[in-house]
C-alpha cells in the first residue's frame, strides 16, 4: 500500500513537471484578451466562466471581436458534461 501511494505521488510529480512546460511562465491566471475570462489553455482557446463554473471552448478562436466570437460552454454534472445553464456574455 505504501509503495502504491509513493508510486502515485511520483507519477503525479512527473506529470506535473512535464505538463508545466506547455503553460506560460506567467501562470494560468492569465485572462483572455477578448472575453476577460480565465484561460484554461495557453492559447486561451478554452476559457473558464467562473460565475457559472463552466468551461467554454471558442468555436472561432482566432476571432478578436467580441460581437463575432462564438463560445460553446459546458460543465460537469453527475459525472457527465452538460450544456451550461447560463448563456455566456459573448457569442453562444
Amino acid at each position: 500500500m505504501k509503495r502504491t501511494i509513493l508510486a502515485l505521488a511520483a507519477l503525479m510529480a512527473l506529470s506535473s513537471a512535464a505538463s508545466a512546460q506547455f503553460f506560460p511562465d506567467r501562470g494560468m491566471n492569465e485572462r483572455d484578451p477578448v472575453t476577460g475570462y480565465l484561460c484554461v489553455t495557453p492559447q486561451c482557446d478554452v476559457v473558464r466562466m467562473s460565475e457559472a463554473s463552466c468551461i467554454c471552448t471558442k468555436n472561432n478562436p482566432n476571432e478578436r471581436r467580441l460581437d463575432r466570437l462564438k463560445l460553446t460552454c459546458s460543465k460537469k454534472k453527475g459525472g457527465q458534461w452538460v450544456a451550461c445553464p447560463v448563456k455566456p456574455r459573448y457569442g453562444g
